[in-house]
């Protein structure tokens, strides 16, 4: 019996590592490469329309490196991943801890094969599983560091926001809003999330459903109650409630200084 064609992505900067992906799988019956990105942005729009069963992921990428990739696709929509590096110390570390598979360039025909033997096994489980191997690592990898940017949609397309262009964001339902100087942008995670994602010395949360660049901070005027208005250099105005203002506090002293 026949194995089922396997539709495969390779997302790579490099063209030498992308043409020796293809070349390894020319001979292989059951694998057909449906697609090629040279940066992140490209790998998660080719993602999203093609639906590939599996993804030969570079870590190191210009927009969106591979893990960014990853933490920016629907959720239950990501394929099998085999991550390509050539000396990422530290995602080799991440990836040997949680038995995540790797090729590290240059790669040889061998160890490729082995890689999408075990993508086999992961695609034969069904549609939508969920890998925890790579969920693993991806949360190993935000425990780690500070989220730098985000990747939304602007129309028809995607569009990288960096962190520190981000002036304040609100969570809406289910949802969050990141508010710029160019307009805001939605994005599908949760306020508490994000909270935990980002760098607690540049960004701190001042309501239920708000979370503040510190740096975009201009001015505090104290309310009726308790709570405090909070001026940003955009003209924006938040409420600041009493339980987060010790936070805000402790951010704008450890900044250097701040509203007034």
């Amino acid at each position: 019996m026949a194995r089922a064609e396997i539709r495969a992505v390779v997302a790579d900067d490099e063209p030498l590592a992308r043409r020796g992906v293809r070349e390894y799988s020319s001979g292989i019956a059951d694998l057909r490469i449906v697609g090629e990105a040279r940066d992140g942005l490209e790998a998660v729009r080719l993602v999203a329309e093609l639906r590939p069963d599996l993804l030969f992921l570079d870590v190191q990428m210009p927009e969106l490196d591979g893990f960014e990739v990853l933490e920016a696709l629907p959720q239950g929509t990501a394929p099998a991943v085999v991550f390509i590096t050539a000396h990422e110390t530290y995602a080799l570390r991440a990836f040997d801890a949680h038995a995540v598979d790797y090729l590290l360039k240059p790669c040889d025909r061998a160890r490729f094969l082995r890689s999408l033997e075990k993508a086999r096994v992961w695609i034969g489980r069904g549609p939508d599983t969920g890998d925890p191997a790579v969920e693993s690592v991806l949360a190993d990898v935000r425990a780690g560091r500070a989220r730098q940017r985000f990747c939304v949609k602007h129309g028809d397309h995607l569009r990288v926001v960096p962190a520190d262009g981000v002036d304040w964001i609100e969570a809406r339902g289910n949802y969050v809003y990141l508010h710029t100087r160019d307009g805001e942008h939605l994005l599908r995670a949760s306020l508490a999330d994000l909270a935990r994602q980002l760098d607690p010395a540049a960004f701190v949360r001042v309501h239920r459903s708000t979370i503040v660049r510190v740096a975009a901070a201009k001015e505090l005027e104290r309310l009726p109650g308790g709570d405090y208005r909070l001026r940003l250099h955009s003209g924006a105005e938040l409420t600041v409630s009493r339980t987060h203002w010790p936070a805000l506090t402790r951010a704008i002293e450890g900044a250097g200084g701040g509203p007034r």
